[in-house]
């Protein structure tokens, strides 16, 4: 049982206010910390090198502190979504997985079905979405995902998303080569970075269209430039209403010098982003720490028949 169920469950027993359980909205991430070898101790000798583990961390949505919740572990998906039931799933290499955030194992659901994506999202009302790399790395089209067998359905155009890149920087249809790493949703809309324009990329869940949010290269340019590492995206519910009404992404990176030959500050940050404009702020970051996916469950409002039945299996699915 997590802290933020705990003080979901709380909330709804003492009949107290919304408001009052907002800041325990929290987004999962899959991330690695890296400590630091010591240097005066000579190579090959214990303590020397660096050392990176991969947990399962919990993210304050308010503050960014990132939690580990898991052991150290390996095989982490870098693609990660929750459910209205307050589940946590993850994507790797064609195969839907199941992921347990306290104990940091993954378990397969369905068949493999042979597509490659970092960008997948499950919507606020259960719908599962992937962006993968087609034949030529890009990600153009939308798939949806079904939740029980992983099988895929392709979702309108096939060029989706570089067309709708290519039209807002005025250049010929066919020359963008969209990278799009995450996808994440708020309302009905999917979005997703693109990191060969560090855009703010905006989704139709129905039909697959896609248009830039704000200016191209908006993400990029965020806080004056220097930051990179883009990796992950969700939306969050903050006002528990079960809906996603805010979307959050990682930085991972900020490179203080603007010299390309000295390594990058592992930022670890947490970024809200502005939805009109594509920018984002940051909320708060994690000496050490990179981001590789993020997922989140929208929370019914405290006191409603949703609320009690999803904490119920919610809580109940943690015990096991």
């Amino acid at each position: 049982m997590t802290r933020t169920n705990i003080a979901i469950l709380a909330a709804l027993v003492s009949g107290s206010a919304v408001s009052s359980v907002a800041a325990q909205a929290v987004i999962y991430a899959s991330g690695q910390l890296l400590t630091p070898g010591d240097p005066s101790i000579p190579p090959g000798e214990p303590g020397h090198d660096d050392s990176r583990d991969n947990f399962i961390y919990e993210i304050d949505v308010m503050t960014g502190v990132a939690t580990p919740v898991s052991p150290s572990t390996t095989g982490l998906p870098a693609a990660l979504a929750g459910t209205p039931s307050g589940d946590l799933f993850g994507f790797s290499s064609g195969q839907l997985l199941g992921v347990d955030p306290v104990g940091g194992r993954t378990t397969h659901i369905g068949s493999n079905n042979g597509l490659n994506a970092t960008a997948f999202d499950i919507t606020a009302s259960g719908e599962g979405y992937l962006l993968p790399f087609d034949a030529n790395f890009d990600t153009q089209q939308l798939f949806g995902i079904d939740l029980d067998s992983g099988a895929s359905t392709a979702i309108g155009s096939s060029t989706a998303i570089g067309d709708a890149i290519d039209l807002a920087r005025g250049t010929a249809l066919g020359t963008a080569t969209p990278f799009v790493i995450s996808l994440g949703s708020v309302g009905d809309t999917l979005y997703g970075i693109d990191l060969d324009t560090d855009s703010l990329v905006s989704i139709d869940r129905t039909s697959g269209d896609a248009s830039v949010v704000g200016a191209v290269s908006a993400v990029g340019a965020g806080n004056g430039g220097g930051y990179s590492g883009f990796s992950a995206l969700t939306g969050v519910d903050e006002d528990l209403d079960g809906d996603f009404d805010a979307l959050f992404g990682s930085v991972n990176f900020f490179d203080d010098d603007g010299d390309p030959n000295t390594p990058s500050q592992r930022l670890g940050g947490l970024a809200r982003f502005d939805l009109s404009t594509g920018e984002w702020s940051l909320v708060g970051t994690n000496s050490g720490v990179i981001f590789f996916g993020f997922g989140s469950s929208p929370i019914p409002a405290p006191g409603t028949a949703i609320a009690l039945a999803s904490c119920g299996v919610a809580l109940g699915r943690r015990r096991r």
